[in-house]
C-alpha cells in the first residue's frame, strides 16, 4: 500500500533576504530550541530563518523579475529535492500563491512587486516547510477534480486515486435525483464533488471528527454545495432510517506496520485516525460498511470503496457475502488495485 507522497520544500531569495539554510548556517541563532512537533511524538528542531524585513515603504517599491525570482527559488529547492520536476512544480506553486504569478507571467518575465507582508508570509512558510510539513497544509488548500479544497491537519490531503474513483462514480451514474452517502467525508472532496457534478443529487456526508466536519462544511459553503451532515461513528452508531442510491467511502486502510514505509510528511502531519487500522483488523471498516450497506441502499444501489491495494480480493469477497452482484476491482493509474465496486440485485 502506498498513499502518494506529498512534496514539501523550503525557500529563500538572497536578493530579498538572507538565504535560509537547513543546516550549517552561521547566522542561525544560538538560542534555537528543540520542540515537539504538534502532531508527532518525534522531536523536531525548529529552524528560524534569518530574514531581514525592510520598512514597508521601502519594500512596497521593490520590484523583481518573475523569471529571476523563479530561478532563485528553483535553485534553492533543488539541493533539497534533487528532482527537477518537483522543484519546478513547487516553485510555480509558491509564485502563484504568494504573487499570483502564472506560467504566462514567467514566460513574459513580468515584474513582481514585493512587500514586507509577503516576505513575512514566506518566512512562516519556510519554517513550516523545513519541518517537512506538506505544502498543501502550508498553503491551506489542495486541488481535487478542478476545485480547490481547504485542508488542514484535521483532514487528509486529497489524493489522485480518490479522484479516479469519483470519476468512475460520475461516469456510471448519470441519472438525475440520486441520493448519495459519503462515509468518512474528511475535507468533503468526495461528497461535494458528487453533489456539484451529479444532476440534482441529494448528498449526505458522514464524519466522526468534529474538526474534520468543520473543514468539510467550510468547503461546501465556499464551493456553493448543499449537503446534509451526519456526525457519527460508522463502527458503532446507527445510520438514519433512510436509503441511498450510492454509498461511497475512502475509509482508513493503512495497516500500522506499513508506517515504516511511509514518509514523515504523512506520519507527522496527516491525521492518524483517518489513515491507520490495526494490523489484526485491516478490514474493520469494510466489514462494517459491507454489513450495513444492503440495509441502507435502494434496490440496485451501488457501493464504491477505496481500498488498500493488498486487499482487493478480500474486500470483493466481503461484498459477495453481503449479497452484492456485479463486483469489480479497479486499478489506479499505477496499475494497483484501488477501489471495489458492487451493486445490489
Amino acid at each position: 500500500m502506498d498513499r502518494p507522497v506529498i512534496v514539501t520544500a523550503y525557500w529563500a531569495s538572497s536578493a530579498l533576504f538572507k538565504v535560509v539554510k537547513i543546516v550549517h548556517h552561521n547566522n542561525i541563532r544560538s538560542s534555537l530550541i528543540g520542540e515537539k512537533n504538534r502532531l508527532s511524538t518525534k522531536m523536531a528542531t525548529r529552524i528560524e530563518p534569518s530574514i531581514k524585513v525592510p520598512r514597508e515603504d521601502t519594500y512596497m517599491q521593490n520590484k523583481r523579475s518573475s523569471r529571476a525570482l523563479y530561478k532563485e527559488i528553483y535553485n534553492t529547492l533543488l539541493p533539497t529535492f534533487q528532482d527537477a520536476r518537483a522543484c519546478q512544480a513547487m516553485t510555480q506553486q509558491l509564485l502563484a500563491h504568494y504573487f499570483q504569478c502564472d506560467r504566462v507571467a514567467l514566460i513574459m518575465e513580468k515584474d513582481i512587486v514585493i512587500s514586507s507582508q509577503k516576505v513575512a508570509l514566506l518566512a512562516t512558510a519556510v519554517q513550516r516547510l523545513q519541518q517537512h510539513e506538506p505544502i498543501q497544509y502550508v498553503l491551506g488548500k489542495a486541488p481535487f477534480l478542478g476545485r480547490d479544497f481547504q485542508v488542514n491537519t484535521a483532514v487528509l490531503i486529497p489524493r489522485p486515486e480518490t479522484e479516479e474513483m469519483v470519476q468512475c462514480i460520475l461516469q456510471e451514474n448519470e441519472r438525475a435525483g440520486l441520493r448519495v452517502l459519503d462515509i468518512g467525508t474528511g475535507s468533503g472532496c468526495i461528497a461535494i464533488t458528487l453533489q456539484q457534478e451529479l444532476q440534482q443529487a441529494t448528498v449526505h456526508a458522514l464524519e466522526i471528527d468534529p474538526k474534520a466536519l468543520a473543514v468539510a462544511q467550510a468547503n461546501a459553503q465556499k464551493l456553493g454545495a448543499s449537503l446534509q451532515w451526519l456526525q457519527a461513528d460508522i463502527l458503532q452508531d446507527i445510520l438514519p432510517d433512510q436509503q441511498w442510491d450510492i454509498i461511497a467511502s475512502n475509509p482508513p486502510y493503512v495497516r500500522e506496520k506499513e508506517q515504516s514505509h511511509m514518509h514523515c510528511r504523512v506520519l507527522d502531519f496527516e491525521p492518524a485516525s483517518a489513515l491507520f487500522v490495526p494490523d489484526k483488523q485491516p478490514l474493520v471498516f469494510y466489514e462494517r460498511i459491507a454489513t450495513l450497506a444492503p440495509r441502507y441502499l435502494t434496490p440496485s444501489g451501488k457501493l464504491y470503496l477505496e481500498i488498500n491495494e493488498a486487499f482487493g480480493t478480500e474486500v470483493a469477497h466481503l461484498l459477495t457475502e453481503a449479497g452484492f452482484k456485479a463486483i469489480n476491482i479497479s486499478q489506479d493509474l499505477n496499475g494497483k488495485d484501488r477501489w471495489v465496486r458492487g451493486q445490489l440485485p
